[in-house]
């Protein structure tokens, strides 16, 4: 454990330093803990805890960089890679009400040669009242790394309930996507095409938030090769709870 926490720890400071000369220009950095690190409901963090730094740093008015930084416990999808470092720039606009953003997405594992990968990515929001509705893509081309193609689609929507400090939400995803006949497909879609879902509810104070969330999948046992090195039994319903700390 004491290694896991020196590297987050290490990673944390190197993002922390680069978003520091940006603080003026609106820039934001949040470190989070989470008993699971999960992503299009499958675990990156091998159904253990997790520890993670994320940072936003607008370049110009359209142009923004996030980044971000997760402990992966040795993840044996992501090749046992111990951290995982993902690059978005997105370019961002508003029209008619509507948020609109496009971007491209680099995930890299530290360490694990042949595992790194890239995504287009594209999202349109839109608020309403205490509600906020977000629809969103990620489409990888087809790449050694992750044994093919994959394309995932996804629907989220929050809402705060007025007068508390409360907000409930929820979503539900689709991946798909072509296989090369390598196993390393199992990673992003260890069953083939699958639903998943979530529904989660946060308390925020101040510069503090907590949340649970509830993930599950339609994958089923029987439809995962128990045998492949790139997959794990992560990948089914699970109850996560999250702290969050913003500066």
């Amino acid at each position: 454990m004491r290694y896991f926490l020196g590297m987050a720890v290490a990673v944390c400071g190197g993002l922390v330093f680069a978003d520091a000369n940006a603080q003026s220009a609106g820039s934001t950095v949040s470190f989070e803990a989470e008993t699971d690190h999960r992503e299009r409901g499958l675990s990156g963090s091998d159904g253990k805890a997790a520890l993670g730094v994320s940072a936003s740093v607008p370049v110009t008015y359209d142009l923004g960089i996030d980044l971000d930084a997760v402990t992966l416990r040795g993840s044996a999808r992501h090749g046992g890679a111990d951290i995982g470092l993902t690059l978005a720039p997105r370019y961002a606009l508003r029209s008619g009400g509507w948020d609109l953003s496009a971007g491209v997405r680099g995930n890299v594992f530290v360490g694990r040669a042949g595992t790194s990968y890239a995504e287009l990515t594209g999202e349109i929001a839109r608020t309403l009242g205490p509600a906020q509705l977000v629809l969103s893509a990620a489409f990888a081309p087809s790449q050694d790394a992750i044994g093919g193609s994959n394309l995932t689609l996804d629907a989220q929507l929050s809402a705060s309930i007025p007068g508390t400090p409360v907000t409930l939400y929820g979503g539900v995803g689709h991946t798909s996507g072509s296989s090369n006949g390598d196993p390393r497909a199992a990673r992003l879609r260890p069953g083939g095409d699958y639903l998943d879902h979530h529904v989660g509810a946060e308390y925020t104070d101040a510069n503090f938030a907590a949340g649970l969330r509830y993930s599950g999948t339609s994958i089923g046992k029987d439809e995962v090769d128990p045998l492949s090195r790139w997959t794990d039994r992560h990948y089914g319903s699970r109850v996560m709870a999250y702290l969050r700390f913003t500066p």
